[in-house]
């Protein structure tokens, strides 16, 4: 007897769901889809609203591209100038000096240390 109540309840409860699915999917079929006019005429609001944005908002943009560009003109200006200098002293002619090779040469081995140290023992 709970068999044949649990299986009427499952089998009720199931026809509800169908129930309820079939008609939204019948109310929404009901609906006129929307017209390409009203479609049109939102975007060419919205088309509105962004220049409207847009043109409030140049007169501040401008003045401070402006200022921006010429802050960036002095740093570029600046940089190259460092870059420069640095260029001309390492463009020197002749020998490096007796610390300089030292330098490079023990630069050297610590980078071939570290590259072929001995693994781990196990």
């Amino acid at each position: 007897m709970a068999a044949r109540t649990a299986a009427r309840t499952t089998v009720l409860s199931a026809f509800i769901v169908c129930s309820v699915f079939a008609a939204s999917l019948a109310s929404a079929q009901n609906q006129p889809p929307p017209r390409r006019d009203d479609q049109q005429q939102v975007q060419a609001q919205r088309y509105e609203q962004v220049q409207r944005s847009n043109s409030n908002s140049n007169s501040n943009d401008t003045r401070l591209r402006e200022q921006r560009d010429a802050r960036s003109f002095d740093t570029r200006a600046e940089e190259q100038r460092r870059a420069n200098e640095g260029a001309e002293a390492s463009r020197r002619t002749g020998r490096m000096t007796p610390d300089e090779r030292r330098d490079l040469r023990r630069q050297i081995n610590e980078v071939g240390q570290d590259i072929y140290s001995n693994p781990p023992r196990r």
